[in-house]
């Protein structure tokens, strides 16, 4: 069997790395000329003047993350929502009218790696196919970065947590968006996600003449994941991800046994805390899932097999569920077009039908959900694929566009976005139809993108 390992970046933090990175991003001329995408940096500039006026944005009708109404009004001046009455926005203000449209917050996609398909080690290189080329440089890894994260935005996700990044890119990515550089989505990362010895999130594919230093993630023991949680916290990251069990693309573990013992994840829990942090937790088999939630964590990715004794306890503790669908299933077509290796695929086999009792259980009972993909297993542009595959297993639509805006926000403790209502950021979509009676209108290519009043339009690339 040839290197294979979990799809999402493992490499440790690099210091030198990130600074590459973000002074890469930082260089007008590089990001002008190295891809077509850095584009977006003009276009900020061309409508930094026009933030200054007030807009009006109309549609046959609203989302406003918690209900529908009919018909959509919402004024926007500079990056706030301020009113939802076109008699508040006076006689200059231009209106946007989109129809028979949907107006919604800007959706929110709470599991991704941005930088996954983009590592700086050959030895590190999983699958190297068109979709997903891998870099051999700091340059390389960035720009193919900033592809990821522009696929999310076409896709009217306008804000994403990503949770589990590599030396530093998701980091640097993230605060050049935030500073104007680049054009995509606001970013929460989590830097490298934390493992144990020989779990999920080690280096366990390599062979033993190959030394590549080992993820900075790794840890053993109570104090030796509070000091993991520290050094994240030095390299100001925004949520802690720890991967709690076994993986289906991480070779040679067992996706399903517990790999943090409880009061290591108490420990991860109690330091995030105590500096603001919300911890997720990468967690396949109930075994591990109850560990995760009985230790804090504030959410449960993928969440395989849950039972319906866990689900009850994540219900009373207030416990998200990040279903992950499509990432799973992505694996599993026909023809292996993503070139899984045989042990991963024999994983991912034996997990489907699990997931999907899991999910029944899941949805009959009273847990919160957040919509999260895994994108970085697949390509990036296939993030919205989720919404189907969970309408098709029983969620309706409308508790789907909830757990995409404002059920999100909650869980990233974001509470400026999420919901279109006066003083929060004017981060808001259009879809075409009405997502609310049919949610495959969320497949299509937005008819709205606007992030903190700017309207980005779709060949921003």
């Amino acid at each position: 069997m040839g290197i294979s390992t979990c799809r999402c970046p493992h490499a440790p933090f690099s210091a030198r790395a990130f600074h590459e990175a973000e002074t890469l991003f930082g260089r007008r001329t590089f990001l002008s000329g190295a891809l077509a995408t850095f584009a977006g940096m003009t276009l900020l500039g061309r409508r930094a003047a026009a933030a200054e006026n007030v807009i009006v944005l109309k549609a046959a009708r609203m989302f406003d993350g918690t209900t529908i109404h009919s018909p959509g009004v919402c004024v926007v001046r500079d990056d706030r929502i301020v009113s939802l009455s076109a008699g508040d926005a006076g006689s200059d203000a231009r209106v946007l009218d989109f129809g028979d449209a949907t107006l919604m917050p800007g959706l929110i996609d709470a599991h991704t790696h941005v930088s996954a398909g983009a590592v700086t080690s050959y030895y590190l290189h999983v699958f190297d196919t068109p979709d997903q080329p891998s870099g051999d440089s700091v340059a390389e890894a960035a720009i193919l970065s900033v592809r990821n994260a522009q696929a999310l935005l076409r896709n009217g996700f306008t804000t994403v947590r990503d949770v589990g990044g590599g030396n530093g890119i998701d980091l640097a990515m993230r605060n050049a968006i935030a500073r104007g550089f680049v054009v995509g989505p606001r970013i929460l990362a989590a830097g490298t996600a934390l493992s144990i010895t020989g779990g999920h999130g080690d280096l366990n594919s390599l062979p033993d003449d190959v030394k590549v230093e080992r993820p900075t993630g790794v840890a053993y023991g109570p104090y030796g994941f509070r000091e993991q949680v520290r050094e994240h916290i030095k390299h100001h990251v925004d949520v802690i991800k720890i991967l709690a069990t076994g993986g289906v693309l991480s070779y040679g573990d067992v996706w399903n046994v517990p790999q943090f013992n409880l009061d290591e994840i108490q420990a991860v829990v109690d330091e995030a805390t105590k500096f603001g942090r919300r911890v997720s937790a990468h967690a396949h088999g109930d075994p591990g899932i109850a560990l995760a939630v009985e230790g804090g964590c504030h959410s449960i990715e993928h969440g395989t097999g849950v039972s319906e004794k866990t689900l009850h306890a994540m219900a009373q503790r207030g416990t998200y569920l990040v279903p992950t669908i499509w990432a799973l299933d992505s694996i599993l077509q026909p023809g292996n077009p993503n070139k899984i290796p045989a042990d991963s695929l024999a994983k991912a086999h034996a997990i489907g039908v699990l997931r999907n009792e899991g999910m029944q259980r899941a949805l009959a009972a009273s847990v919160k959900f957040a919509y999260g993909t895994d994108a970085g297993v697949f390509p990036h542009k296939e993030n919205n694929k989720d919404f189907a595959l969970l309408a098709s297993m029983g969620m309706k639509p409308v508790d789907l566009l909830r757990s995409a805006t404002s059920m999100a926000a909650d869980l990233l403790g974001t509470t400026d976005r999420g919901r279109i209502a006066a003083g929060n950021l004017a981060d808001i979509v259009a879809f075409h139809g009405d997502p609310s009676t049919n949610i495959s209108a969320l497949e299509s290519r937005p008819a709205l993108v606007m992030i903190g009043g700017k309207e980005i339009p779709p060949d921003f690339s």
